[in-house]
């Protein structure tokens, strides 16, 4: 099954959002990676990923201060 597949099932399956996020990223689509992202972290508040993959896409586009503030988020998670 597809993360679209996931998603079009179920919405609010947080590791197919990880997945689309994973996508972009790879494509080097970071406003679409980030909006997977952050639609993970909303659905699974208790999971460090979402907010991991945030702060590495920060850091793909140089914003090291707010990769490192993400980093820092997760780790507590």
């Amino acid at each position: 099954m597809t993360s679209r597949e996931a998603t079009n099932l179920d919405g609010t399956f947080p590791p197919a959002w990880i997945g689309f996020g994973n996508a972009y990223a790879a494509q080097e689509e970071g406003d679409q990676a980030m909006l997977a992202y952050r639609t993970a972290a909303r659905l699974f508040p208790g999971c460090h990923l979402p907010t991991l993959y945030i702060g590495m896409e920060y850091m793909r586009t140089h914003s090291f201060k707010l990769a490192e503030q993400f980093f820092m988020q997760a780790k507590t998670i």
